[in-house]
């Protein structure tokens, strides 16, 4: 009986999503990831020119729980309404209310924190779209993550962008 209730409880945690020591995120993974957002704003910054408002730059730092980190420096643009209830690379119909974000490397789901190098003003955003499709930019925000940094006038800011990354999810051989 103990033995039915101890692989009832683990199944229960596991439902939950609480993770192993194994599903913890590793440097590796961050390097990986971070790479491949190196990749991308490269390519973004030479297509910039003259509208470059901050030297891209990608690192991989610890956050307060050990947990890597990916900090992207680059330019945030927003969605126009145009896009207001179309499906996102997530599948989510695109809420411009909402705070999310289109990036086109960082893996969807993830959930970062981005601020306005201008002001200081920091929104967290979830990743849920890919893009944008603009030179130059890194990140497009929704109407009211672009709101909470104050850059709805410009329409463009500079910002710093704090990535947490999650485990890879390893595919089961069957």
């Amino acid at each position: 009986m103990a033995n039915r209730t101890l692989i009832t409880l683990l199944i229960f945690l596991a439902a939950k999503g609480y993770a192993s020591a194994q599903d913890k995120p590793t440097v590796q993974d961050a390097q990986k990831i971070a790479e491949k957002v190196k990749q991308k704003a490269e390519r973004s910054q030479k297509a910039e020119g003259s509208q470059n408002l901050v030297k891209d730059k990608v690192t991989v730092k610890k956050g307060e729980d050990g947990q890597p980190i990916i900090e992207q420096h680059g330019e945030a643009s927003y969605y126009g309404p145009g896009f207001q209830g179309k499906k996102t690379a997530t599948g989510e119909n695109f809420d411009q209310n909402e705070r999310t974000a289109a990036h086109p490397a960082l893996p969807l789901g993830t959930k970062a924190t981005v601020t306005n190098l201008e002001n200081g003003k920091s929104v967290d955003v979830k990743i849920n779209d890919r893009g944008p499709y603009v030179k130059g930019r890194d990140i497009d925000l929704s109407k009211s993550a672009a709101k909470e940094l104050g850059m709805t006038k410009e329409g463009v800011a500079p910002v710093k962008i704090e990535a947490e990354v999650r485990a890879e999810k390893t595919k089961e051989k069957k």
